[in-house]
């Protein structure tokens, strides 16, 4: 399974003293994994524990489940990925959005001003991910904005999630480490690993691991570097009069 990150053109943006000095640190703490083309070449576990003292790092995801899964099955999934990131001090919280504009007053919470560390997430079945030019065995996308930006968007292709779940494995885990794969991507970059979860292709070894309940981790660099990121994003401002992702299908 191979997954890549859609890299999309952002415009320059001129950065207060704060924010040149997250841009700064995420340069410095990101340099020794791009001037390779993986993030980090050998795997280590996460050791690092954060406590209630430390900075608070937290994530919302606006989800956008245009594959129809059932509430169950996306709440398994979301608690796998809220492990996974738990385990490198970010936290996060699940929004439910409308996918037409018929159900949209169902969900005034999705109608909230939206912030930097407010990620759009789509689940897409087949009819909508074959509209988009990516490899027809790839699991998902990312997009890449800079750290000011809010609404940044992470797609996975629930398909492919389908197609592995018919070859007896856990589509809810899979799906769950698929989200954290491309929520690394968003705010790392399309970097990938030797092994562990940010690896381009899951070997089928990854994917039993994966469906047995284990899990497949970050590297301590990448632990530091998700969460530096998260807290450069939790400071910016987001733009006046955003108030909901123009996602809702038409």
């Amino acid at each position: 399974m191979r997954f890549r990150s859609l890299w999309l053109a952002t415009s320059k943006k001129t950065l207060g003293t704060t924010k040149f000095a997250c841009a700064i640190g995420l340069i410095l703490s990101l340099q020794p994994a791009f001037a390779r083309t993986s993030l980090t070449d050998t795997p280590q576990s996460v050791v690092v524990k954060y406590t209630a003292t430390s900075p608070k790092a937290k994530l919302t995801l606006r989800v956008y489940n245009y594959a129809g899964l059932d509430s169950a099955s996306l709440a398994s999934s979301e608690k796998v990925a809220d492990t996974i990131l738990k385990d490198v001090g970010i936290e996060t919280a699940w929004v439910d959005c409308p996918v037409s504009g018929r159900n949209s007053r169902a969900y005034p919470a999705c109608e909230s001003p939206m912030g930097t560390t407010d990620l759009v997430l789509r689940i897409l079945p087949r009819r909508m991910a074959v509209k988009l030019r990516h490899s027809y065995d790839s699991l998902g996308f990312a997009q890449t904005c800079p750290f000011t930006e809010p609404a940044c968007e992470l797609t996975v292709f629930y398909h492919r999630v389908d197609e592995l779940a018919a070859r007896g494995y856990r589509a809810d885990r899979i799906l769950g480490h698929a989200i954290v794969h491309e929520i690394a991507h968003v705010l790392l970059g399309p970097a990938h690993s030797e092994e562990g979860i940010m690896r381009a292709a899951w070997t089928p070894s990854d994917l039993q691991h994966i469906s047995l309940g284990l899990q497949l981790d970050f590297t301590n660099d990448q632990s530091t570097q998700l969460r530096r990121a998260v807290l450069c994003r939790t400071t910016p401002p987001a733009p006046q009069g955003l108030e909901q992702a123009n996602l809702i299908a038409r």
